[in-house]
């Protein structure tokens, strides 16, 4: 019975492969169908091997799968769609859109990776800081050697896609994993759904984006993390395949994820104990190792740009992220309404201020409502960013202030640790990309992993304790949006009542300090009301 549910696995994975590689090479455009059919079969079958085998060592359950299997198709779905829709419905006036790509970065990195496939050229080259696309290289060299082994007759985009959706769907199962490790299977399965469903990581995750290997890297890290705690030897395998994946592509984010797992260890209830341990201080060891490594690599690509170059290791990050802003910051001033005004009310020392607040309010979805401009395929796209920073934000916010409540919480002190962590670093994307609607949300993202943890543990708590403020915190995001919409549908549409910026700021926090200041009360005195006695037998 079980080597004949073995071959109906197999069968069923390989004619999934099959039709779906046929259908890609149909849809792909190159005129190749036999050479695309193969090269994407070869990708197809890699990757379905890969899960297969993820799946196998985590065990994961049925519901897990599926949710996995769910990931990987809307990644693969939505990127073949915006491929094909965009230059017919986009902006055509886009160079990336006309080409099929939403992003300008992943729009020029793999024309330049095609470019070096088939230039000849030794693929280390793509780490030489030559190429305007990526400054790190990791993607570049591995989309030019998936080109180059697979594609060396024409330009397949649909390639990396490929390789990014599976390895979300291998991210899933890891995560679901290592939260069973944290919580109990209901909230293990939240977590995977949120990390798999939240839009900005689909919509990377359906582009040539760093991000999109980035994200679901982090989760592996996180599982390796966990195998190590439970004293299984293969933890070390997954945390070395993690770094494999996020150093050369993104240092930084392989500096910081590493430096939150570092501070998930140390925080841990069983670290403590295991302090004197061997292991223990091997681990620590390594981690610690680890970040000094990517940092003097950041650092050392960072030197290299002509805005930070003489620096010194730490003054490379202080330049860069100051360049950063200013420039950013300075774009979106030109673009966008609603920061000018503010600017002009507020005047130029508060700049880093509006740019913060006006960053973590990004995308801004008044402002996608309201814009009567945007085709429409942005505009659903934008939408769905927007609601999705707006439901996970809302969850951050109870869930940070939840876990300072939560005395009698096993792991209170690693949901704080992920909350400030979380929050440090929405605070840096949004003043380093200068509260730019792309690049700052792009950022952020890439500790998802931590934040849809922080976000199911919060839904959990507030549902079994019937805790009113969550509720209350939606209403205040419900007036935030409510009256930054209206100030945006009157700027655009004569018909609406157009208040000024400072008016409609003032009656937005005077409205939110109601609603809080009134649940505050509201509790106290149900705290200092006296309970009636029990008089029955």
């Amino acid at each position: 019975m079980h080597k004949f549910q073995v071959k109906k696995e197999f069968w069923i994975i390989t004619l999934s492969v099959l039709i779906l590689a046929a259908l890609l090479a149909f849809l792909d455009g190159t005129g190749h169908w036999l050479q695309s059919w193969i090269a994407y079969f070869f990708l197809l079958g890699i990757g379905a091997g890969s899960i297969y085998g993820v799946w196998k060592a985590v065990k994961a359950s049925q519901k897990s799968t599926t949710i996995a299997i769910i990931s990987l198709s809307l990644r693969l779905t939505v990127g073949v769609a915006l491929a094909l829709l965009l230059p017919i419905i986009g902006y055509q006036n886009n160079t990336e859109h006309r080409a099929g790509y939403v992003y300008t970065d992943a729009y020029i990195r793999d024309g330049q990776a095609w470019n070096l496939a088939t230039s000849g050229a030794p693929l280390s080259q793509a780490f030489s800081g030559q190429f305007s696309g990526d400054q790190y290289g990791g993607m570049l060299a591995m989309s030019a050697f998936i080109y180059r082994l697979l594609s060396p007759d024409a330009h397949r985009p649909f390639l990396i896609l490929i390789l990014s959706a599976a390895l979300s769907a291998c991210g899933i199962l890891c995560l679901w994993k290592a939260s069973r490790t944290w919580f109990d299977e209901k909230t293990a399965l939240l977590v995977i759904w949120l990390f798999a469903l939240y839009p900005e990581s689909i919509l990377l995750g359906s582009s040539q984006m760093r991000e999109a290997i980035v994200i679901p890297a982090t989760a592996i890290s996180f599982y390796g993390l966990s195998e190590i705690q439970g004293r299984r030897k293969a933890g070390w395998v997954w945390l070395f395949l993690s770094a494999l994946l996020l150093f050369p592509i993104q240092p930084l984010a392989g500096f910081i994820s590493f430096a939150v797992l570092l501070g998930i260890w140390l925080l841990d209830p069983a670290t403590s104990k295991t302090l004197k341990r061997r292991q223990s201080i091997l681990v620590i060891f390594v981690l610690v190792a680890t970040l000094l490594v990517a940092l003097l690599v950041v650092s050392s690509i960072l030197a290299n740009l002509p805005s930070v170059q003489g620096s010194k290791t730490i003054n490379v990050f202080l330049n860069w992220f100051q360049n950063n802003f200013n420039f950013q910051s300075y774009l979106t001033e030109r673009s966008s309404g609603m920061f000018q005004s503010l600017l002009d009310s507020m005047g130029e020392q508060w700049r880093w201020l509006i740019v913060l607040v006006y960053g973590i309010a990004q995308p801004v979805l008044p402002a996608i409502v309201g814009d009567p401009s945007a085709a429409w395929i942005m505009r659903i796209i934008g939408f769905l960013r927007a609601a999705g920073w707006y439901t996970l934000a809302l969850l951050l916010v109870y869930g940070t202030l939840g876990a300072s409540r939560s005395r009698n919480e096993t792991r209170r002190f690693q949901l704080i640790w992920i909350s400030l962590i979380s929050w440090a670093w929405i605070m840096v994307a949004a003043l380093n990309a200068g509260a730019d609607q792309w690049d700052n949300p792009r950022y952020r993202v890439i500790l998802l992993l931590w934040q849809v943890i922080l976000a199911a543990w919060a839904w959990e708590w507030a549902r079994s304790r019937k805790d009113a403020w969550l509720w209350r915190w939606l209403a205040v995001e419900v007036v935030f949006v409510g009256m930054f919409t209206e100030w945006y549908l009157g700027r655009y549409y004569p018909g609406f009542i157009h208040l000024d910026i400072k008016l409609m700021i003032l009656a937005t926090l005077l409205v939110c300090g109601m609603i809080l200041m009134g649940g505050a009360i509201w509790d106290k005195k149900r705290l200092k009301k006296p309970i009636p006695p029990d008089n029955r037998l």
